[in-house]
């Protein structure tokens, strides 16, 4: 009886599940009366000013003002909820933040597709691109079967332009402020997606490249897992100490934040040269690992090896948690205990109720003694705006692992929020050399912190509201643009074919030199 119960159940819930992914995907196709759109205008313009600390940071408030009445004007007929955030869009767009941002309506998967897709490779799987002054050229293709050659131009996925989608897509990323790095290296990473958004998960495409002068048709197909083999076979015995060895890895893998998928660690030392008083720490975000060990073990790596020249690279690193990246900043500077300047919120309220929108009920009763604790910390700044004197991180590291020789940093467009906001800080204290190109982030600061998503009653779209304005220990006059390098390197498509690490060499080469580069560049900072 209780095994039919069960039964019972489970087959309710999947059905439930099935009607809840119908019945979503449906909606998708519904026009929504124009009153109602602009209630969701009205609704989202009210979560903005309740909870946006800086929206008129980038352009006026009269001009928002402007944007949002005549998007209310502008709406005299239904729209389906996608038409709806076409007309939107600009208008996030416009705020040059981020970390604020409103989502399309993309059908769903049941769970018979989500784990049928989830267990499979896509049918790009075997290629990598770059773009390159709007054109995408092919750097690798690894498939067997007549492979394209590098370096040959991608014109079309089955009958979709790849300018299409530059000029369509590329639009919708943006970062903080007026730089341009952000979008243009977040899309050259994921403008795949964007085929598959607009086209669904494909069994098989068909690409056409541009071989010298000679179209070339390519199929390829989306892979399997074959079927398990019923026979069952005797698995061998795993000896002490090879249990050993795959209880370490499991240990690293935790401490370090090991990603299946890339099959690498959030967090990575090594020792580029036969030298090993040269170290690169490739840093890939600020969310995975335990962070206070690993830190502590890699700068203690560090000392052990008499490491004089660190290489912090930074390369497409989005971001995380500010603990992290402070963690890391407390290992490379003498004087750690600040890593945030201002922190900036819209009202005394504002902090606290948005931890409501992030936990669930359940938690309400703890979420009531910090939206409290925020209300009495958030008091007025000399400027008239509401700070929250609350902190944000606190390190505590060992003074004697603190890394004191010469440090370069590597950045991109792809260095945003967080690790943007270390790497202002780095330079803001005249401690790194920097190699690459301005970072995605806005030197100044982003807004972030806590960020709500919130659903429009009637079209259902999401959006995401950045809280807390979060700026380094030092401000400059300039807004709107990242952290600039001091030298300025951009990869080349050959670059990327031959797989030649452009950035790290030239500082391999510098180093060599005697650190001729960093040591002119502080001799004039002195």
């Amino acid at each position: 009886m209780k095994l039919k119960s069960t039964l019972i159940y489970l087959s309710l819930l999947f059905m439930c599940s099935c009607t809840s992914v119908e019945k979503y995907n449906a909606h998708i196709e519904k026009e929504i009366p124009a009153n109602k759109l602009k209630k969701d205008v009205d609704f989202v313009y009210k979560k903005l000013k309740r909870y946006h600390p800086k929206l008129d940071l980038y352009i006026s408030q009269d001009s928002i003002d402007f944007k949002f009445d005549s998007l209310n004007k502008s709406i005299d007929k239904p729209l389906k909820p996608n038409g709806f955030f076409v007309k939107l869009f600009p208008i996030f767009k416009s705020l040059q933040h981020g970390h604020t941002y409103v989502y399309p309506l993309y059908k769903r998967l049941d769970k018979k597709q989500t784990k049928e897709y989830k267990e499979s490779k896509s049918a790009f799987n075997d290629y990598s691109f770059f773009w390159k002054n709007d054109s995408v050229f092919l750097v690798n293709d690894i498939s067997k079967i007549n492979p394209i050659n590098s370096g040959s131009a991608l014109l079309y996925i089955d009958s979709v332009s790849t300018k299409y989608l530059h000029d369509k897509y590329k639009k919708s990323i943006y970062g903080d402020g007026k730089n341009t790095t952000f979008s243009d290296n977040v899309f050259n990473r994921t403008f795949l997606n964007y085929f598959t958004l607009k086209n669904g998960i494909k069994d098989s495409i068909e690409l056409t490249f541009l071989m010298g002068n000679t179209p070339i048709r390519k199929k390829t197909f989306r892979t399997y897992p074959k079927p398990k083999n019923e026979k069952v076979t005797e698995i061998p015995k795993i000896t002490k100490q090879e249990k050993e060895i795959e209880r370490k890895v499991r240990i690293k893998q935790k401490k370090y934040g090991y990603s299946k998928s890339s099959k690498t660690y959030s967090k990575d030392l090594s020792f580029p040269t036969n030298d090993s008083t040269v170290a690169v720490l490739k840093v890939t975000d600020f969310r995975k690992g335990k962070i206070r060990e690993l830190y502590k073990e890699v700068f203690t790596d560090v000392k052990n090896h008499k490491v004089q020249n660190l290489v912090l690279d930074l390369r497409n690193n989005g971001g995380g948690y500010i603990k992290d990246a402070h963690y890391l900043y407390a290992y490379l500077v003498d004087e750690s205990k600040p890593f945030l300047g201002e922190k900036i919120v819209a009202n005394k309220t504002a902090f606290g109720k948005s931890l409501y929108n992030l936990f669930p009920i359940y938690s309400y009763p703890l979420l009531w003694l910090g939206s409290s604790y925020s209300y009495f910390s958030t008091t007025k700044n000399i400027d008239n705006e509401y700070e929250l004197n609350m902190p944000f991180s606190f390190v505590k590291v060992d003074n004697d692992l603190v890394y004191k020789h010469n440090l370069y940093v590597i950045i991109n467009g792809g260095s945003y929020s967080a690790s943007s906001l270390i790497s202002a800080n780095l330079q803001a204290k005249k401690r790194a050399y920097f190699v690459g190109e301005e970072t995605g982030g806005d030197f100044n600061g982003t807004v972030a912190g806590l960020m709500p998503k919130f659903i429009l009653p009637h079209s259902k779209l999401k959006i995401s509201v950045g809280t807390v304005y979060l700026s380094p220990i030092e401000k400059r006059d300039e807004i709107g643009h990242g952290v600039y390098p001091d030298k300025e390197i951009k990869p080349t498509l050959e670059n990327k074919i031959k797989r030649f690490d452009v950035e790290l060499n030239w500082i391999l080469n510098d180093i060599k030199n005697g650190n001729k580069s960093l040591n002119q560049r502080f001799l004039l900072v002195e």
